[in-house]
């Protein structure tokens, strides 16, 4: 990312990743990786603190937002810009946003993507959309296992298992594919 000097932003930003269909998760991952394996000036392992997770949507892939609004650390609202995406229109879409890894929640993330593409956060058990917690592969703990139950109780219904992303940017999901059953499978 380039800071308003021109230079390479030292600073991880925030990313999520935006995929049409659980059948696409496989060729998401394979891309994922082959596109933070080249990216550079990166060194190894970086970026998998910045993506929070999977948003898995037919519509979201489609009508790729533009910005988000998310809470600030004061109870404000703001607009974060996604300053870019790569990936395969129409399929998934690696999407950086305008903010620091650290600077939003996944739950805050959720709220934004629900917001956006004009869902209601009380239904979230009846939409064809889903949600999947990234964490990096160093932080499969007991923290990361609080986040998951917080953000399963605030959006049952929507949550996925949780995957993570390695060092060597791998995605690795979980092996049971039964917990994507019924969730934005559409053909």
């Amino acid at each position: 990312m380039v800071n308003g000097d021109g230079n390479m932003s030292s600073e991880p930003r925030y990313a999520f990743l935006l995929v049409r269909r659980t059948g696409d998760l496989s060729s998401a991952a394979e891309g994922l990786a082959a596109y933070l394996s080249f990216r550079s000036p990166r060194p190894p392992g970086r970026d998998s603190s910045a993506i929070q997770g999977i948003w898995i949507d037919e519509d979201g892939v489609a009508n790729l937002p533009s910005a988000l609004v998310m809470p600030d650390l004061g109870g404000a609202r703001r607009t974060v810009r996604i300053l870019e995406t790569t990936g395969i229109n129409g399929i998934w879409m690696l999407c950086w946003l305008e903010a620091v890894a650290c600077a939003i929640s996944r739950s805050d993330l959720v709220a934004a993507l629900l917001e956006c593409l004009g869902h209601e956060e009380a239904e979230t058990a009846r939409l064809a959309a889903r949600f999947i917690p990234v964490f990096p592969g160093d932080r499969l703990d007991a923290t990361a296992g609080d986040e998951l139950r917080a953000l399963e109780r605030r959006y049952p219904g929507l949550v996925l298992p949780s995957g993570y992303l390695d060092r060597d940017a791998t995605l690795h999901l979980p092996a049971a594919k039964s917990h994507y059953a019924g969730a934005a499978t559409r053909p």
